[in-house]
């Protein structure tokens, strides 16, 4: 038997019996890699789960616990999502380009985590303005942001652009590192300890699945190199997963967050108008507009 706390798992309400808690860790197309006390099982969704869902954010992700019906024969059956205490949000369209869709509904690609890794290169392609937006999406999803300045080992004096970052970026931790070398890794332990979800949230080409690997201590994804032009790079991932670590901490790791959307209720957007007219009023604001309800693209600029 497995215990599933050191996958997070916190029980909040009583499991009906016959049923079985577990998280998931990894979705390809429609079936779910799930951990549970049973172990590792495969999952997919009961039929009628298709039918209550009412919204596509009721759909299972990356970091979700469940509820279902275990099967030591065959794939298992998600019957529930238990609440989120943190998530990441982007928009659906529908099937519909961003200028022609008339609803934009949410959909959340990664949840229950505990720490925000916003990564950054030291490199051509380091903006300041695009960490801003990030830090926006990471207050909004209920986890705590860090920013991870990363490949160090690159630049031969990384204070000019690190006193920029914090400068203009004074509330957030700022740890400057290098996979390749090992400079600063270890000032991330403390975000790595046993039971905790740390999500990388970041552009192609930063350095996410070398920090992955590094904190693996095994080469667990593949890197991709950067394009020489623009310093930008291109996805490696392509599915979503998540990772337990030597540590006993996990680590999140999802394609498709760099077109992350900024999906803001209309509470959310209530709450944050104070911060977002300052922006408006500033001409190098890295928000341009937002609406409630709507969603505002991570643009690469």
């Amino acid at each position: 038997m497995m215990d599933l706390r050191t996958y997070g798992y916190i029980e909040t309400e009583e499991i009906p019996d016959g049923w079985l808690p577990g998280r998931i860790t990894e979705i390809q197309r429609e079936r779910f890699t799930v951990m549970t006390g049973q172990g590792e099982v495969t999952a997919v969704l009961k039929g009628s789960f298709y039918h209550h869902a009412a919204l596509r954010a009721e759909f299972p992700c990356v970091g979700d616990f469940v509820l279902l019906h275990y099967s030591d024969t065959g794939d298992s059956l998600i019957v529930k999502v238990l609440p989120r205490r943190s998530k990441f949000s982007r928009a659906d369209y529908a099937g519909h380009a961003a200028g022609y869709a008339k609803t934009i509904l949410e959909q959340v690609v990664a949840s229950n985590f505990d720490t925000v890794f916003i990564l950054s290169s030291l490199n051509g392609d380091l903006s300041v303005n695009r960490m801003l937006r990030y830090l926006t999406q990471a207050r909004q999803s209920g986890g705590t942001p860090v920013i991870i300045l990363t490949k160090a080992d690159l630049i031969t004096d990384v204070q000019p652009m690190l006193a920029e970052v914090k400068r203009r970026i004074s509330d957030v931790p700022v740890h400057v590192i290098s996979s390749h070398t090992g400079m600063g890794m270890g000032e991330l332990h403390p975000y790595l300890t046993p039971g905790q979800t740390v999500v990388f949230l970041g552009m192609s080409g930063v350095g996410k699945s070398s920090l992955l690997n590094a904190l693996m201590e095994q080469d667990v994804m593949k890197v991709q190199a950067i394009r020489e032009q623009d310093s930008r790079g291109r996805h490696t991932t392509t599915h979503r997963q998540l990772f337990m670590l030597p540590s006993g901490a996990m680590v999140m790791d999802t394609p498709g967050m760099r077109e992350l959307g900024l999906f803001l209720p209309r509470m959310a957007f209530v709450r944050a108008l104070p911060m977002l007219k300052s922006c408006l009023h500033n001409a190098d604001s890295p928000i341009a507009a937002i609406r409630p309800s709507r969603a505002v693209q991570s643009s690469p600029q």
